[in-house]
């Protein structure tokens, strides 16, 4: 069974996640809503497993396919919906800050 570590607030991580938006914004951003910092590290003060959980917000399911193709450009690795209906979850590129990426429509 996997060690869950939960650390203290880092009150980087608004910075991380803002980094990591970045770099993925420019290729969706005709395609996407938005993108949120989602997930207990979103949450100011509150303890967490040191990862950036990111989501991806489409207008509908239509632009799921259009927009996994644009991640996988930038490495990110299509995961499927990893057994939750209505979200798709991608493995991170290697070379980044630990964190997940979830596309929802």
């Amino acid at each position: 069974m996997k060690k869950v570590v939960v650390v203290d607030y880092d009150p980087a991580w608004p910075a991380v996640f803002d980094r990591l938006r970045d770099q993925v914004w420019p290729v969706v951003q005709d395609i996407a809503i938005s993108i949120e910092h989602i997930g207990s590290t979103s949450v100011p003060g509150l303890a967490s497993k040191s990862i950036i959980d990111l989501s991806i917000v489409t207008p509908s399911d239509a632009e799921v396919p259009l927009t996994i193709e644009r991640l996988v450009t930038l490495g990110y690795i299509h995961r499927g919906n990893l057994g939750i209906e209505g979200r798709e979850a991608f493995k991170q590129p290697d070379g980044l800050p630990r964190h997940h990426l979830y596309l929802c429509p």
